[in-house]
Formats: structure tokens, C-alpha cells, sequence
């Protein structure tokens, strides 16, 4: 069971003070973070991927019909995993 401290109002008041401190440098260090992944540099895809479609095999290019930039999430899943939660 989670124990909790009891203390005054100006206690708390103080705390939480010093946690929004906190928090808003977790923001600013998040935010920063954000610029600097913008800010790599882009890498020009000239091998030609084929993908396999429920309309036959398509290019990179015609999936994401001539858009100059792809944004690509990678999962990885340990052996035996067979469903996403």
C-alpha cells in the first residue's frame, strides 16, 4: 500500500511549485529535442522497393503518390510475439 505524507497547504503549495519547475524543464528539453530532429539531415531513397498491395506490386513513389518526404515508424517485437497491444 502507497504510504502518502501529510503536511500543511504551504508544504504542499511549495512542492508543487518546485515540480512545475520540474515539468516545465522536461517541456523545454522535450521541445528542444523536437527542433533537433528536424533539423537532421534528409537521406535521398535511390534503391527501388517494391512493396506487395491488395492491388499488386507498387514503388515507393507510387505508395505515397509522388510526396517529396516519407516519415517511417519502425516496431520491433521479441521472438514469439504474434499480436500488437
Amino acid at each position: 500500500m502507497t504510504r502518502h505524507v501529510t503536511g500543511t497547504r504551504e508544504e504542499w503549495l511549495a512542492a508543487r511549485l518546485e515540480l512545475l519547475e520540474a515539468e516545465k524543464a522536461l517541456t523545454r528539453r522535450c521541445d528542444e529535442l523536437a527542433r533537433r530532429r528536424q533539423e537532421l539531415p534528409w537521406v535521398r531513397v535511390d534503391k527501388e522497393y517494391r512493396f506487395e498491395t491488395d492491388k499488386g506490386s507498387a514503388s515507393l513513389a507510387h505508395l505515397f503518390r509522388e510526396r517529396s518526404q516519407l516519415l517511417v515508424y519502425q516496431a520491433s517485437f521479441a521472438d514469439g510475439c504474434t499480436e500488437v497491444r
